[in-house]
């Protein structure tokens, strides 16, 4: 028998009323001696005044958190505390302990994080409108911000210094293999980063640094994202900033560095919380170091798609950093000699008469096309 119409009103009129709705409060500050425990991540928050930024704990996958910024609703984090080192789901906290510093426990009291400086005279933590943490003293001066030690983001009025870098996030949550920073010319770069290799994929290592319209051997290091979307650096010849393509005020931007290694400018679209890509490093991104792994082959089709050569298939190692040997003005026939005769040459790359061998490991089938990128 189906009930009456009223009496299932009634009966969701009932169970509404019962139902708990957890009530989000939210302070920009943190007081001296408090604390924020992750079981009320979703109900507890510090929040930037005009709203734009929330910071507590955020949900990274089951039952572990992450103590992080991130833009209130659009949900993109932009900062981390310990992103290599999620807590767990009960009795873990942040605390601005009475001495001044800023810990985060896990369950086990265990300190998996804490904030580095010279705690004296603390009075509070605030997280501002520019999304930027910090613990302020007695006299209001800043003794620590989060904008000093980046994750994977730049915001806007952030500071990018010889001693600060970004380093992407990796499906795990942990960090990948791209760095972004100034390199030891003072040149901001991308920077291909594993046990076996480091080198320099932007600006483009076959051109110098002039042509790459950079300054070299810049003694100031020092690069800013303004709120229009220009991005200046002491490196950029005449003080060229790069530009968003939507360049102007009154949008929301962060400057990630991408798991796939490129450094990409995002706006956001606030009628529906979206972001889109108004400027990015690396308009072909086939050109970035170790995207496609050792002798992988990575084309447009429209996107990057890596594959591997006939007779290869996929593994986790980089072909970058394998080269044996460089030799000008050869021809095709001549270099596939060469790698053939020798029982250490696993294949060679040919251009223009541009011989590149690659070694390590043991000889392999010749490929005919003599081309691998």
């Amino acid at each position: 028998m189906v009930p009456p119409l009223s009496s299932l009103l009634a009966t969701a009129c009932i169970l509404s009323f019962f139902a708990p709705i957890p009530r989000v409060t939210s302070t920009d500050i943190l007081t001296l001696g408090s604390s924020l425990p992750v079981e009320a991540y979703q109900t507890s928050i510090l929040q930037s005044q005009d709203g734009t930024f929330s910071c507590g704990f955020y949900s990274v996958y089951t039952n572990a958190f992450t103590f992080s910024i991130w833009y209130s609703k659009a949900g993109k984090i932009v900062w981390s505390a310990n992103r290599d080192r999620p807590v767990h789901v009960r009795r873990s906290a942040i605390t601005l302990q009475k001495n001044g510093n800023m810990i985060l426990t896990d369950y086990d009291e265990t300190v998996v994080w804490q904030a580095d400086g010279n705690f004296t005279n603390v009075q509070n933590a605030q997280l501002l409108n520019t999304g930027n943490l910090i613990i302020k003293d007695s006299s209001g001066s800043t003794v620590w911000q989060s904008f000093d030690s980046p994750t994977d983001t730049f915001l806007p009025t952030q500071h990018i210094t010889a001693s600060v870098k970004l380093v992407p996030t990796n499906e795990l949550h942990g960090p990948g293999n791209y760095i972004f920073r100034f390199s030891d010319f003072s040149a901001l770069s991308l920077i291909y980063n594993v046990p076996e290799v480091s080198d320099i994929y932007w600006p483009d290592p076959d051109q110098t640094l002039y042509q790459d319209g950079r300054n070299q051997y810049n003694s100031t290091r020092l690069g800013f994202l303004d709120n229009s979307g220009k991005l200046a650096s002491s490196d950029f010849a005449d003080g060229q900033p790069l530009v968003a393509a939507d360049a102007g005020g009154n949008i929301k931007r962060r400057l990630t560095l991408d798991p796939d290694g490129n450094l990409r400018l995002y706006s956001l679209n606030e009628s529906d919380w979206s972001w889109s890509v108004s400027m990015q490093a690396m308009s072909q991104p086939c050109n970035i170091h170790g995207l496609c792994g050792p002798n992988g082959i990575c084309h447009y089709s429209p996107k990057p798609t890596c594959s591997c050569p006939p007779g290869y298939v996929m593994r986790n190692k980089d072909f970058w950093g394998s080269d044996q040997q460089h030799l000008l003005s050869l021809s095709f026939q001549q270099c596939r000699n060469i790698c053939i005769s020798d029982c250490t040459c696993k294949g060679f790359q040919y251009q223009e008469g541009l011989l590149i061998k690659f070694g390590s490991g043991e000889k392999i089938k010749f490929l005919e096309q003599g081309t691998l990128q």
